[in-house]
This record gives structure tokens, sequence and C-alpha cells, in this order.
């Protein structure tokens, strides 16, 4: 069958679905395309569909399906209630229009997606001319957008156990579910009898073997840099006590591995940084933003604060609908905010803004949330941010996702029973945990009088960075009588903020809204030699 659109009067007939090569260099040529001004979410959906079509799963692409693989959501989505795949596949539709209007007028292939329908549909042009040089083989390239992947490969059951299989399913589909929260890299699946195309521009590698030891599973997971052949973290994990070892579910076993790669904080995101900050690029795409803020938080350089800033709101402004990159701006802001790092104005309401502004794009986002509960503490709304923190911790029951800063968070607006319980949920089930949670816990200890107990959260709080460490050490300290030590670490929170006696009651206090708390850390602090302005 043959037709002529409005395509410029290129002919254009129904055409089988392309082999993958095609394909990839295809969406290769659309992704690298100033004229396809898709976002990444856009892009994604894209990306899904056409692999899901080329793999023969077309009769499986409805709006279910679509929205807990590309966009998060859980298992029960109602489309009546959540438009989001529906909406997001008229952006898609216009992108495409625009691409094969402008730059992609002349190739030869096409790929459009019919109003009604998620299954894409392919056509060739008859005038047109797509390369026909040498196929190239993408293993190990990142995407043209920069974003990473990671291909879960899933876990090998080993062994004559027969439940062993069943287990390792479930570590694969809960390991998957479970990166795919934090968004902070796109993850793909390589299902049974897949082949070479699954693997499509995936950075990273993720595999992972299931056996039996002692009474109980042993999961060992390690990640392929692709990119160079190497192994770039690999661990090993139980669902039973073992000598030295943290044991926990086999859900939590591959949350904890999702955490430890997948997570903003997680292996994957602190090696691109790592590379990004020798190669000295200025950032060209939404994920290059992403990593120069991490680079900030890495580092706690305040050169490196502001052009993170920019590059952030450079992003949010040409790509309004990166839920992470507001999560992240907000997460910048506050920071900038309460640790006085440079004089940059970052108003604690621009920081809400961002945080509200990720959430309606993303209402599951966790970390969104937590950024908005944040800035709630902080501004002293502390009803609207328990409530905040509280929509967080019902979203993605289970989920180990920020759950640590959840109850840092729940703690520190008042919710004193309840902060405490999920953070020792947190610490209990994550042997990773953010050093939010030993704030959290540090301050009900001191709220509740036990001394020892908070000097030893104090010294579980391991970021040395900026000021809170030795602030809250040293008012331990002094409330012990313990002087000494007391200067010594009051010697290191001078050399970190040396205005902290004139300023260190406001910055404590966007952290602590409780005056009599906030007196008593005062009142430690005094007591190790440092005297602070009313």
């Amino acid at each position: 069958m043959e037709h002529h659109g409005s395509n410029g009067g290129v002919a254009l007939r129904e055409a089988r679905v392309p082999g993958s090569r095609n394909l990839r260099r295809h969406l290769a040529r659309v992704f690298g395309s100033p004229d396809f001004d898709a976002s990444r979410r856009s892009r994604e959906f894209l990306r899904f569909i056409v692999e899901e079509a080329v793999a023969g799963r077309s009769d499986g692409l409805t709006q279910a399906a679509i929205a807990t693989a590309v966009f998060g959501r859980r298992d029960d989505f109602d489309p009546l209630v959540d438009p989001i795949v529906r909406i997001q596949a008229g952006r898609l539709r216009r992108s495409l229009e625009r691409y094969y209007l402008l730059s992609g007028r002349s190739d030869a292939l096409r790929i459009e997606l019919p109003k009604g329908s998620y299954v894409p549909s392919f056509r060739s042009g008859v005038n047109g001319g797509e390369d026909s040089g040498r196929e190239v083989d993408p293993a190990g390239a990142e995407p043209h957008d920069g974003w990473p992947s990671v291909l879960v490969r899933g876990f090998e059951a080993v062994g004559a156990d027969p439940q062993l299989p069943a287990a390792a399913v479930q570590l694969d589909e809960e390991l998957a579910l479970e990166i795919g929260r934090y968004a902070a890299v796109r993850v793909l699946r390589q299902r049974n009898g897949d082949g070479p195309a699954s693997r499509e521009g995936a950075r990273f590698e993720l595999a992972g073997r299931v056996g039996l030891n002692g009474g109980g599973l042993r999961v060992t997971a390690h990640l392929l840099d692709r990119a160079t052949g190497q192994e770039a973290w690999g661990d090993e994990y139980h669902t039973a006590p073992h000598p030295g070892r943290w044991s926990g579910s086999p859900e939590d076993v591959a949350r904890v591995i999702a955490a430890r790669v997948g997570a903003e904080e997680g292996v994957i995101v602190q090696q691109l940084a790592t590379e990004r900050r020798r190669r000295r690029l200025a950032p060209v795409t939404a994920y290059d933003a992403f990593l120069r803020s991490y680079d900030f938080f890495l580092t706690r350089d305040p050169e490196t604060l502001a052009p993170a800033l920019d590059a952030l709101r450079r992003v949010v402004e040409s790509e309004p609908e990166c839920g992470l990159a507001w999560a992240r701006l907000a997460r910048l802001c506050l920071s900038n905010l309460v640790f006085e790092v440079t004089p940059i104005p970052t108003p604690i309401d621009e920081a809400i803004d961002c945080a509200e502004r990720g959430i309606r794009v993303d209402p599951s986002s966790r970390s969104a949330r937590c950024m908005l509960a944040m800035a709630l503490l902080f501004k002293g709304e502390l009803s609207a941010g328990r409530a905040e923190a509280e929509r967080a911790l019902a979203s993605s029951p289970g989920s180990l996702v920020y759950l640590e800063m959840i109850g840092y968070l729940l703690t520190m607006l008042g919710d004193w029973d309840q902060g405490r319980e999920v953070s020792r949920a947190a610490l209990a089930r994550n042997p990773h945990c953010l050093p939010h949670v030993r704030f959290g816990l540090w301050a009900d200890h001191l709220r509740r009088g036990e001394l020892e107990e908070a000097h030893q959260a104090a010294l579980e709080y391991r970021d040395p960075t900026f000021f809170l460490r030795a602030a809250m050490r040293a008012s331990c300290l002094g409330l012990l009588g313990r002087k000494a030590e007391g200067r010594a670490e009051v010697a290191e929170l001078l050399a970190r903020k040396p205005d902290f006696a004139s300023r260190g009651r406001v910055l404590l206090g966007y952290h602590i809204k409780f005056p009599a708390l906030l007196d008593r850390v005062v009142q430690g602090l005094e007591r190790s030699g440092l005297p602070m302005a009313v």
C-alpha cells in the first residue's frame, strides 16, 4: 500500500518491522537530531514500544504495560485516574511529526504512532536514502541524550533446589523495579530468548547468581562496565544470618543491590560523575547537568555549586518534564541556603517551587516529595512537611528508596515515634543508608536526655563535609562533660565554618524547630568552649 501525505511529497509505503540493527541506526539518528524535541521520557517511551514491536510483543503494548515499564507506575495503575500514557503519547507523536517534517524528511524509514494506539507502525520512503555504511555494534555506548542505561540480565539459579528459579525471578523483578524508582539510570531488561537487540545502549550490565547457603539464600551481584570490560562493582548478600555480613529478606537484598548500583548516590552515578570531572566537559545534556550537581555533593567544593545550579536551571527550562532535574535543583538550593556555601541567592520558595514541579511531573517520585518535605521543614511549616513526608512513605510500599531520609524528616518535623521507627527500619534493612538518618536519631536521643546514645549516633554520622558532624559531636561531648574532646571538635567545626559562633543558632535552627532541643544543643557547644550568639 502506498500513499501521499503531508510529508513534503515523499511517497510512503507500509514496511514490515525492520531489522533490529536498522532500527538502532534510525533511532540513533532521530535521537541525535535537534529537530526531535522530545523529553527524556518521550524518548524512553519510543524506545520501549519500538523494542517491544521488534520482539513481537505488540499485543502487550497497553497503557498499563507502558505506565509500569516506562513511567514507573505501580501494578494497580488505572489509566482513567492517571492519563500520563495518553498525554505522553500525544507529545511523542508531535515530536516525531516535527522530526520527519524537518531533518528526517528524506529518511528511508519512518516510525509513526497512530492515534488511538500505542503500537508503532513503520513506513519506508521511496525516495529516501538512509545511510548504508557498515553497521556499528553499540555495545557499551551511551544513548545520544546522555542518559545511561543498565541492562539487568537477571539472577542465575545455581543448585538443584527446585525453589531457586522462582527466587531468582523474584529477585530479578524487584531489582529492576527498585532501580527504576530512583530514576537516576535507565533500566533495560533481558528476557529469556532476547538477543543482542535488548543490549542496545546499555553502558552497564548487572547480573548475579542465587544459591543456598546456611539455611538461606546467597546472592552475588556483579556490575560490568561494557565500555571497558571491567567489573565496576560486586558484592554478596545473604537472607540468613552470616558472620560479618548484612542479611535481609530476598526482596530487601534486591532493593539493597538497587540502592548500591542505581541510586543517585550509587556506583553508576559516582563513576560517571568522576569521568565527567576528569574530562572537564561542559554540560550538553540533562544528564550532564545532573552529574554536575552530583559532583557538588560528592566534593562539597563551593566552586562547583554555581555551575551546577546554572546547568540545572537551563535543563528545567528546556526540558520541564525531567522530574529528576527539578528534584535535584531543589536539593541544590536547599544545601546552599542552610549551609551557606556561596552568596548566590537560592530562596526557600524557589526550592519549594522546584520540588512541587518535580511532583507534578512524577507524583510517584520519593525524591521530589522528600525535597518538598525538607524545604517545608527548613521554612518552619511543620504540618505541611509532615503530610508530604507521609505521602513519600506511602508511595511504593516496601521500597527502600530514600527511606532513611523519610525517617529523618518525620523525626525533625516532630513525629518522633514514627520517625524513630522508620529510621531504625531503614538502618536494619539497608547497610548503605545516607547519613541523614543518624542526624534524626541524634536529635531524638538528645531530646530524651540519652546523651551516650546521642554521642554514638553522632560518631556514626559519616559525612565530614560542611559542619554538622563536628557540631553534633561537640555538643554531645560538652553535655557529657568531656570538654577537652569537645574543644577538638569545636576546632574542626570552626575550620569548616569560621563564623559558626555568630551564625550557628540560625543554621542549626533550619533543622531543629523545637526551642528546648535547640537550647540543649547550644548549651553543649558552649560547654565545649564555643560561645554562641543569641
